[in-house]
């Protein structure tokens, strides 16, 4: 039995490898990133509720809006991926002129908002005003951040689908430096933010025009246009990002709700929130190198190979989620003690992080199956129905149990955490065959 574990795993050697490649710098550039939003609400603590509270919401709007940015970056990666897969560059580079147009127009309307109507902005997470003038301040200041880190996220998404990632990590290496020297300097990181996104953006601009050398981009690619793969842009795209948006303003929604039960909630949401981020990061890092592998063995034109990597993938996924559940569940207390909070919002946030481990255990599976193989094999429309009808469909459900009947917050969070389950069922129906 020994020998055959041992085989098996020299045969799969060349997968768990790329997977490894492309995950472990993905995972440690995000662990990198949710510890600076750690350290952010670990000072904010020692400031109250208020401001732990006020902070979580406005980032909302950075959630929303990194989404967006992913979903266009999603697109791009389905077709750069195969592209890749053999060898047209010219296609890939062409595919990045068009990605970069459309994530500094959406960072730059974003912007925009944010720095006309801030206080509207924050009024739709809250009604408490307290909270709301310290919110609206702080996204005036990061609304800026917004341009650069348009940009910075899109080359890094393209570079990952050409399995370029050491770069990722050194840059959020580097925005955590500068945000954490930020925060010190300016206490409430609203400039330590700022100054780290500026940071990224030169590092980023400076590598891709003097060491990259897999796409080659320079900036007179901006002038590049191509009907036809604006098409397919539109047609791989458009779904990835429609998927990206709904969901995410479905997963504000929790926020909205939860938001408008107390301070408390809030806050303790915004401490399980940043855990759950930080040990699922190799989730979405396996999400990431599936979308590749699959997307470039599909774009080579070996279907059969695809189909085998897809069923060891799956298996993959089941040991993450056990794995990622039982880390959350091991440093809840540490992370937990760490914050100068009331004694009421670190129970709170101790009951909610079980609703987060029943959440991770699921989404170790549905979330690679729909943004890795449904999205690298090409399936964006069912990825996108998967991902969103579920999470839809039981905002009301937890809105009725939040406002109507008055419910524990960690039972209206159980409700509207539901949708993982049911989207693994759907997953898992897609997925049963070769298609």
């Amino acid at each position: 039995m020994t020998n055959n574990l041992i085989k098996h795993i020299g045969k799969d050697y060349s997968l768990y490898k790329a997977i490894a490649t492309i995950t472990i710098p993905i995972a440690l550039q995000n662990i990198i990133s949710y510890s600076i939003n750690l350290m952010d609400t670990v000072m904010l603590g020692g400031f109250g509720e208020t401001a732990l509270s006020a902070t979580s919401l406005a980032n909302q709007v950075f959630f929303m809006f990194t989404l967006l940015i992913f979903g266009v970056g999603g697109g791009a990666v389905v077709l750069c991926s195969h592209y890749w897969g053999n060898k047209n560059i010219e296609s890939i580079q062409k595919i990045t002129t068009i990605t970069l147009k459309i994530s500094f127009f959406i960072s730059a309307l974003l912007a925009l908002v944010l720095l006309i109507f801030p206080v509207e902005v924050m009024s739709i997470f809250t009604s408490d005003i307290e909270v709301i003038k310290v919110g609206y301040s702080y996204l005036r200041v990061v609304a800026i951040s917004y341009l650069f880190y348009g940009i910075t996220s899109t080359f890094l998404v393209i570079l990952r689908s050409v399995k370029t990632v050491s770069i990722c990590l050194n840059i959020y290496m580097l925005s955590f430096i500068v945000n954490i020297v930020g925060n010190y300097i300016f206490i409430l990181g609203k400039f330590g933010t700022l100054l780290a996104r500026i940071a990224e953006f030169i590092v980023i601009i400076f590598y891709i025009l003097n060491y990259e050398n897999k796409i080659k981009y320079r900036i007179y690619m901006l002038k590049y246009k191509d009907k036809s793969l604006l098409q397919d842009m539109l047609k791989y795209g458009m779904p990835v990002i429609c998927n990206e948006l709904i969901w995410g303003i479905g997963l504000s929604m929790h926020t909205v709700i939860l938001g408008h039960l107390s301070p408390n909630v809030v806050a303790a949401n915004s401490i399980c929130n940043i855990m759950f981020q930080m040990v699922t990061s190799f989730i979405l890092g396996v999400a990431n190198a599936s979308a590749v592998i699959v997307g470039k063995t599909v774009g080579s034109g070996n279907k059969k190979e695809a189909m085998k990597i897809k069923n060891k993938l799956l298996f993959i996924y089941l040991i993450l989620g056990i794995s990622s559940t039982s880390v959350l569940f091991l440093i809840k207390d540490s992370i937990i003690g760490l914050y100068d909070i009331e004694e009421t919002t670190k129970q709170i946030a101790n009951n909610l992080i079980y609703i987060y481990g029943f959440h991770t255990l699921f989404m170790a599976f549905t979330s690679p199956s729909i943004a890795g193989i449904l999205r690298g094999g090409g399936d964006t429309k069912y990825a996108a129905f998967v991902d969103v009808v579920f999470l839809w469909l039981l905002i009301p459900i937890g809105a009725i149990a939040a406002f109507k009947f008055k419910l524990d917050p960690v039972l209206v969070l159980f409700l509207l955490r539901l949708e993982t389950p049911l989207k693994s069922v759907f997953c898992l129906y897609k997925l049963r065959n070769d298609k």
